[in-house]
This record gives C-alpha cells, structure tokens and sequence, in this order.
C-alpha cells in the first residue's frame, strides 16, 4: 500500500512539472508580441526578397505571413546598393536607433563595425548545435572569438572553371578526373596551361591562353590553396601574414604564371575582370578561377563550361581543397537592436530549413556548367570555403597594387611586398585592432 501511494504521488508530481513546463513554454511563446512592430532585414541582394514569381517565393510568403501572424509583426525587406549598408549602419549607430533588426554585410566591413561597437554577438540567441546550420558556419562567423555572423546556408565559393570543348578538342587530361583522384594540384594546372597556350595561326603572336584572370583573384586563390593568409586572428587581434612562407610561395606562382611560363593572359590594369571573362567566353582561354555565380554571366559563351575546386598547392597540410571567398557575406544583427532575442527568433522562422540543400542545388544547375558532376563540385566548393580578406577598401587597395605589380611588371613579390608592408600593418592596427 505504501509503494502505491508512493507511486501515485510520484506520478502527481511529474504531471504537475509536465504542466508546468508546458505552461511556461506556452506563456514565453505568448510573450513574444511585437505589437505590429516592423521587423527589417537589410540587404542589398534584391534575390534575398521572397516573391510569388517562382514556386520557392512563394512558399518563402506564405511562410512569412505565417511569421507575422504568429508575432504580431510586419517583416520588411529593404534593398539597398551594395557598400551602403556600413555606411547607414555608422549613421544609425551614431542616431541610436537600429537601422534594421538583421542586415547583410561584407567580411570587407564587418571587423571594424564590430571594433566600432555596432554589431553584437549572436552566441547567446542561436543554438548553432543544431545540424540545420551550416557545416563550418560558426568558424566564418566567429570574429575576435565570438560568433557574429550567421547564414542559412552557404552559398559562396570559387574554383577553377575550364572549357569543356577545347579540352577535348586539344585532348588535355580532364581537370575533374585529377581533382576525384587527388592528383589536381599546382603542377597538374600549370601543365595543362603551358599544353592549351598557343599561337593559334601562325603570326608569331599567342592568341589560346592557358589561364586568363585577374591577378587579384587568381592571387587570393593562389595564397588559399596553399595554406596561407594575408590576414590571421590571433589572441584577440589580427596580424599580418602577407609575406609568410605559404603566401609568398604562391606570390611566386603568380608571378611564374604571367612572366616566366607565361601561360596566364596579361593584366592590362583596367577592370581586368571583365577582360578575362570576355577573353574565356570567346573560347580564347582554357581556364578561369572565379566565384560560384560567374558561370551563369557569361552569356555569349557557346562552349560548355566545366568546373572543379581550385588545385591544391604544394605546401597545403590539408586533406581537402580550399577555395578563398574574399568578401564572404553574412546577416549580423546590430548592437541597438531593442529586442535581439524576439528578433533572433523571427529570423530563425523565417527560414525553410527543410528545403536549404534542395534549393542550393537548384541554384547551381541554374548555373549553365555542362554536367551533373559539374553541379556536385559547386556545391562541394561551398563546403571548402575559407574566408580570406583585407579590411575595406583601403586593404584592398594595398594588397591589390602588390597583385598587379608581380603580374603586369615582374616585379619580384619580396620586392613588391616590401613596399606596402608598413602600410599593411598600420591599416590592419588602425581598422581591425584599435579601438
């Protein structure tokens, strides 16, 4: 009798801490009542923005209506150029209001913004556990040892692109059967190169380049594959690396591709990216590393594309490839947000986390590359992704002339290196560290 009554009380008081606990839940659900309150998400991407134009659109509305309803809120999209938002991010910093509850914003922009006070870290608002995020997410989010960038899924990325119809016109090995192998790397590449670099009728003149680029992007590509850095976090803080063993390796590279083997197309200084892609297009190139959305651009280009992750360098520790993103975007939320938790919450629903690996490769076969395989290695380059960057403009600035001088002047890297490394420091001490 004893036990039964023991029993019964036991299962009285779990029933109470069951109703409990379901009260409470109910009641903080209840709680979150914005009050007709605008909900703003700030970007310059106008594809960001839900419309009922394709299928996805609208199941991104009708989810959206559901998030409003829920919590009393009207969400906004607001579309902006892109380089405004850091400047109305400042502005709104130093007025005191939020100038959105989550924003899109360049890894360009985003230390410093952080350094200013203007944005908050999201540790404590999301649980980046959970396997719905993105693999890796948190480490390109994570700035001065706090995560303050998120995303939903990664979509950024670069490789190396390759035509598909001179390869097999010239006969040169299959840049995807080396890379599913192993064997694509630094040497397999420039081997390639010197075999597609050709004068193609006879006047004493090359006219078929084994590689065409911009030397910056190429550069950056280069450094990345290698193992390298421009920039590392480290206790706290960034310090130059430009001028480390991996990174001047790679300058080195570059500057065997344009002035020694002479296989990459020359830089004439002037938007030398749309040069090289108008040159590739043309089927006047075998090869072009580019970001993930360049496929889709060239337009005029009849000849099928191929793609596969950017080829590993010699002194690259790594098992797997890696592939730069120089100005990796993520949404941050910033430091004056009046109701970060309530506002971390209706972003988080907003999202159709169910269909992110669906629509990802949706978008990669809207690319236009020739193969299924093909669409596979873009999403694989999303995974590889490292973030790798100068602060703003100004950095881009310095390290660009570095880039541009080896490519187009042969100037030796050291050499080249030297000339802005004080600079370099002093920008990265001024943007990144002081505060």
């Amino acid at each position: 009798m004893r036990i039964m009554k023991a029993l019964t009380l036991f299962a009285l008081v779990m029933a109470l801490m069951f109703s409990v606990v379901v009260t409470s839940g109910s009641a903080a659900e209840k709680k979150i009542d914005m009050k007709g309150k605008t909900f703003t998400i700030l970007t310059w991407v106008k594809e960001d923005v839900p419309s009922n134009k394709t299928k996805e659109g609208a199941l991104r509305l009708a989810r959206q209506k559901e998030v409003e309803k829920k919590y009393n809120v009207k969400v906004k999209w607001q579309v902006v150029p892109w380089g405004k938002s850091i400047e109305m991010l400042t502005n709104a910093g130093l007025a005191g209001e939020p100038v959105a509850d989550i924003m899109l914003l360049d890894l360009y922009f985003s230390p410093a913004a952080i350094k200013q006070g203007l944005l908050r870290p999201v540790d404590d608002l999301f649980d980046f556990k959970d396997k719905k995020w993105p693999k890796d997410m948190t480490t390109y989010g994570k700035i001065y040892g706090k995560t303050y960038g998120f995303k939903d899924y990664i979509n950024v990325g670069a490789g190396m692109y390759y035509n598909k119809t001179m390869f097999k016109k010239l006969g040169l090995p299959d840049p995807n059967q080396l890379y599913q192998s192993g064997k694509w790397d630094w040497k397999a590449f420039k081997d390639i190169a010197i075999k597609a670099t050709k004068d193609t009728n006879g006047d004493g003149q090359i006219d078929q380049w084994g590689i065409t680029n911009d030397a910056g992007i190429l550069a950056r590509l280069l450094v990345s594959s290698n193992g390298g850095n421009i920039l590392t976090q480290k206790n706290g803080k960034y310090v130059y690396t430009g001028d480390d063993k991996k990174a001047m390796e790679a300058l080195n590279y570059l500057n065997d591709l344009f002035n020694k083997s002479k296989v990459a197309a020359p830089n004439k200084g002037t938007d030398d990216w749309t040069g090289s892609q108008k040159l590739f297009s043309a089927g006047k190139a075998a090869m072009i590393a580019g970001d993930l959305w360049e496929a889709k651009e060239r337009k005029e280009m009849t000849d099928d594309q191929g793609f596969v992750p950017f080829p590993k360098g010699p002194s690259s520790t790594s098992a797997t490839y890696f592939n730069a993103v120089e100005n990796f975007t993520m949404y941050y939320m910033p430091t004056n947000v009046k109701t970060p938790k309530e506002s971390a919450k209706i972003w988080e629903e907003l999202i159709l986390w169910d269909r992110v690996d669906k629509n990802k490769k949706a978008l990669f076969e809207d690319q236009g590359v020739a193969s299924p395989q093909d669409v596979q290695n873009m999403i694989k380059a999303t995974e590889l992704g490292r973030p790798l960057f100068v602060p703003g403009m100004a950095g881009a600035a310095w390290y660009g002339a570095v880039q541009k001088e080896i490519a187009m002047k042969g100037t030796a890297p050291e050499t080249a290196l030297a000339k802005v490394k004080q600079t370099a420091i002093a920008d990265i001490e001024t943007t990144l560290n002081k505060k």
